[in-house]
């Protein structure tokens, strides 16, 4: 077994950390700079007549080697991060005052305008059934969507009820029932809002839509 003075040690660990102390402690160069320090320790204050084995050199070097490794990793990941951060508050600033399709049920209906939403079916329908309900859960139109497909597929609405008569302006409500051969089709409700701005949550940007909820970039559907 290898013997060493430990005041020597002791002496050279509290001169390495203070050599380091330019550098982050936990860096890879503070790190490495440290080892080295310890190993030269090592070596002088071996006992000539038992020295260090090359086999236990060598697995230190390895296990240094390594630890330097993850920590430019670790490093080079956060640089990625932060590059991908910077282009997502990018994209989310160009969509600002645009129209983006995110899950949601609601439908907006604008003055003497329409109101538009879409259904995102998971597998084949031959029958798909919108109801359009007003804000007190009363049901005011049911729409039908000609020629579902697998997929998101669009639907408009006119603004008036069952009856020919126009709705005034707001906000609204849809659901969908979607069957294939009277079977039942799993189907998702999708809604467009408008992008009024960014917000950052954690360094993620956030879409801030005009219904006062916030949607991150990776829950649009489509973008209008």
């Amino acid at each position: 077994m290898t013997t060493v003075n430990t005041d020597i040690i002791t002496d050279l660990n509290k001169t390495a950390q203070s050599k380091a102390g330019s550098k982050n402690d936990n860096s890879a160069a503070g790190i490495q700079d440290r080892f080295l320090t310890l190993l030269m320790a090592q070596l002088k204050a071996q006992d000539p007549m038992n020295p260090m084995d090359n086999a236990q050199i060598t697995s230190q070097m390895a296990q240094i080697s390594t630890v330097t490794g993850m920590e430019n990793m670790n490093q080079t990941m956060n640089m990625l991060l932060q590059s991908q951060f910077a282009n997502q508050s990018m994209m989310a600033a160009t969509l600002i005052g645009k129209q983006v399709m995110t899950d949601g049920n609601g439908l907006v209906l604008g003055e003497g305008g329409k109101g538009a939403g879409a259904v995102e079916l998971a597998g084949p329908a031959d029958k798909v059934k919108v109801t359009v309900s007003d804000k007190d859960g009363n049901v005011v139109r049911e729409l039908s969507i000609d020629k579902p497909k697998l997929g998101i597929n669009h639907f408009e609405w006119d603004g008036k009820d069952g009856n020919g008569e126009a709705l005034p302006a707001g906000e609204y409500s849809f659901k969908v029932e979607a069957s294939n051969a009277g079977v039942a089709v799993k189907s998702t409700a999708l809604a467009f809002q408008q992008v009024n701005g960014v917000t950052w949550e954690q360094g993620i940007p956030m879409l801030m839509l005009a219904n006062g909820k916030t949607t991150s970039l990776a829950e649009i559907v489509q973008i209008v």
